[in-house]
């Protein structure tokens, strides 16, 4: 007896002890999330508004997420039924946070729930790697080491700090608390357990959509397990009573969620469960001389009866998967998508990326997947699939490294657990060397993970790529939430959609969740073409007449932004679309874009299917550069450091090519908006590639450059121009530009332009 109450107390001891540790790093975790803090708080991101968005309308709906009315303002003019996509299910938790508070609060209370809410992913990740990782290998080192890599990952920063909503990451929480619960369930022989890992495998699938995913790892997880023969009673049991509570859950949901329904979803993890009894049937009436082919005839079955489905949907014309999804099986085919080669988030990352991302833990993950292949369980080799299916996916589309992080931190923790338990026996050196490695590593995450956290949201730096606040955004959006009629219809790239839907509270043509390529298209044509022609896809795809029309119905703006420059010449103030190539050195007469410039000379050129060189000239590169060569060559010869500057000018002169333009972009709607906002000023525009580097023994100057005649606008008229300054350099300034057009009949006269600065 006293051996017993000696056993419970150190086990007692033991538990203390890890929640300590745990919850020690679960601060950490916060902590480093918590950096945005030190700039003003608001909603992270893009996707993260439009959550929030829902939630006000779950909230508005008293929690009652079968009350949500369509969000109207969404792709105008047809609106979109949130319950039809995957984004409700986050939200709805964000709202029942957001109930006890609403009826004094209202929407503030749904504010702060969202921004603060991603405080709780930073702690709740850390848990959920804990005891998934120590439930699977019974290893509390395992444990601990996957907990410190969630808790200073860099991969959880960019859309893990304060007023993030990253539905990824969520997702992956969730799945790893189902994780520990099956293999809790398995272990312990417990089926009941595996019932209450439904729940948190229910909220992985309404708050993140990915039960397809979910469903064919699953399967495959479920395959690996026949094949190993390690299938048994408890296993089927414990699976099969979480995919009921899943699936009766999910079933009342209303959405549909990822491109399966509810119902399908439901059906296909009974049917695995179904797949895991038969196994264990057929073992028993299996002749002993063939029971070692009964794995592979169950999975042969399963694998024709899965290709005879996808045939028989194909022929009907049914595309079993989406575009976005196959780019992934198939990454060859996102070079036919227009949407996926412009997308940063879908565009294949070298190597380089996916280790800067996630160190060492990436390799570490290798051997841990080794480790469950050897000796895991259902939910052991579940995890591993979810692995290799991560990483590859995040791979070939990068948006996926917030959710990839959570799959492969437990991975990697029983890597180095494996390690250790294999070398210890050699030499008590070595596991300690292991440990020192991955600990430096962790240092050098959590140093990364310190400086990418400490940065303001997007919307405070203009979405540029620098940590300085800039508020033109903000100003722009302000005006338009509080200076347009609230039925206005406003058209801009898709990148601001969900700021102008939900910030500015109005319509949008297209938004961030790219679903409607049509409007996209369309929206990229208006862009690259003149004003008549935006006008006529106005009047004649959207049926809406310009302000001062006899058919004038409802109020329409186009909004665009980018940064620009101010530059003193001699005492003369000139405006340069875009800001220096060398930014905060010396002006070189060179810009780039960070905004709807290079946009429209890359992606809207794509998506629209126009030839690209019919709006940039690479040949005023190659010039450039052959007058460099021309002029420093000879000396550069000769001399190391003059050879060097060469190179960095060459480079400075290359990052200008959005701005080598034809004299189509010079007529583009695109350009003439730039151009006549910044005319407006009453300083000239000066026309890119036109100024020139002269070199003279005492240095270089700038020869004055070719100012771009006035341009005046008939169907459009600035009615808004937010600059905010930026970062400044030797004799010039650089602002975030946000400029507002309205659309109106040629003739009719609006108020004057409002400048604000």
């Amino acid at each position: 007896m006293q051996s017993i109450n000696s056993i419970a107390r150190n086990l007692n001891r033991t538990t203390l002890i890890d929640t300590f540790i745990v919850t020690g790093i679960a601060l950490v975790s916060i902590l480093i999330r918590a950096l945005s803090a030190n700039y003003p708080l608001t909603i992270n991101g893009f996707d993260s508004w439009y959550l929030f968005y829902n939630a006000v309308l779950i909230s508005q709906a008293h929690g009652n997420w079968y009350a949500v009315p369509p969000d109207i303002h969404a792709w105008f003019p047809y609106g979109f039924f949130i319950e039809l996509g995957d984004t409700i299910g986050l939200p709805f938790i964000v709202s029942l946070l957001s109930m006890p508070f609403y009826g004094t609060f209202g929407v503030n209370a749904v504010y702060t729930v969202t921004i603060f809410l991603d405080i709780a992913l930073a702690g709740l990740g850390v848990g959920a790697a804990y005891v998934a990782t120590a439930g699977i290998t019974k290893s509390r080192i395992a444990g601990f080491v996957a907990a410190a890599i969630i808790a200073v990952s860099p991969a959880l920063t960019y859309k893990n700090i304060i007023g993030g909503l990253p539905k990824d990451s969520w997702g992956g929480v969730f799945v790893l608390f189902s994780i520990y619960l099956l293999s809790y369930a398995i272990e312990k022989k417990k089926p009941l357990y595996g019932g209450i890992a439904g729940i948190p495998l229910f909220l992985a699938e309404i708050s993140w959509g990915g039960s397809t995913y979910i469903d064919l790892s699953l399967l495959a997880g479920s395959f690996l397990l026949i094949l190993l023969n390690r299938n048994d009673e408890f296993t089927a049991k414990s699976f099969t009573l979480m995919a009921i509570v899943t699936a009766f859950l999910t079933s009342f949901a209303p959405n549909s969620i990822g491109f399966l329904s509810g119902l399908a979803h439901g059906l296909s993890l009974l049917i695995i469960g179904a797949l895991l009894f038969l196994d264990l049937y057929l073992r028993r009436i299996i002749p002993k001389e063939i029971g070692e082919s009964r794995a592979f005839i169950i999975i042969a079955t399963v694998v024709f009866i899965f290709v005879i489905g996808i045939v028989g949907l194909s022929f009907l014309g049914i595309n079993p998967v989406p575009s976005r999804y196959y780019a992934i099986i198939n990454p060859f085919y996102q070079f036919t998508v227009p949407i996926d080669r412009t997308v940063a988030e879908y565009i294949p990352q070298p190597i380089t990326s996916m280790i800067e991302d996630f160190g060492i833990s990436l390799i570490l993950s290798i051997i841990g997947m080794y480790y469950l292949l050897r000796q895991g369980n259902l939910s052991a080799l579940w995890l591993l699939v979810l692995g290799i299916l991560s990483i590859y996916g995040t791979s070939e589309q990068p948006y996926l490294f917030n959710y990839t992080a959570y799959m492969i931190a437990p991975l990697a923790g029983a890597g180095v657990y494996f390690a250790i338990n294999k070398l210890k026996g050699s030499s008590k050196i070595i596991p300690l060397l292991i440990i020192a490695l991955v600990g430096i590593s962790l240092v050098s995450d959590a140093g990364a993970a310190i400086i990418y956290s400490n940065e303001p949201n997007e919307i405070y730096t203009s979405a540029s790529p620098y940590p300085d606040l800039n508020y033109a955004w903000v100003s722009a959006l302000d005006w338009i939430h509080n200076e347009t009629p609230t039925h206005s219809f406003i058209l801009s790239w898709w990148d601001y959609g969900y700021w102008i839907e939900v910030i500015g509270n109005r319509s949008v043509i297209d938004e961030n969740n790219t679903l409607n390529g049509t409007q996209i298209k369309l929206m990229a044509e208006m862009f690259l073409n003149n004003e008549s022609f935006a006008a006529n896809v106005l009047e004649n795809d959207f049926h809406i007449y310009p302000y001062g029309s006899s058919k004038y119905n409802i109020p329409t703006y186009i909004v665009a932004y980018d940064a620009v420059t101010l530059y003193n010449n001699s005492g003369t103030y000139e405006w340069y679309i875009g800001y220096p190539t060398d930014l905060g050195g010396e002006f070189l007469g060179y810009t780039t874009s960070l905004g709807d410039i290079g946009k429209a000379m890359g992606a809207m050129t794509i998506i629209a299917g126009y030839p690209v060189n019919e709006y940039l000239n690479s040949s005023l590169i190659t010039s450039e550069v052959d007058y460099l060569n021309s002029t420093l060559g000879p000396l550069a010869s000769s001399d190391s450091t003059i050879a060097t500057e060469l190179d960095q000018l060459a480079g400075y002169v290359s990052d200008a090519y959005p701005f080598a333009w034809t004299h189509k972009a010079y007529n583009s709607l695109i350009v003439d908006m730039f151009v006549e906002a910044l005319q407006g000023t009453g300083d000239e525009v000066i026309a890119p590639f036109s100024s020139k580097l002269e070199f003279s023994v005492s240095g270089f100057s700038i020869s004055p450059g070719t100012p771009i005649p006035p341009i005046h606008l008939t169907y459009f008229q600035p009615v808004y121009v937010s600059l905010s300054p930026w970062i400044s350099g030797p004799g010039y300034e650089t602002y975030i530009m946000v400029m507002i057009y309205q659309f109106v009949q040629p003739g009719t006269i609006v108020p004057s332009t409002y400048y604000t600065s």
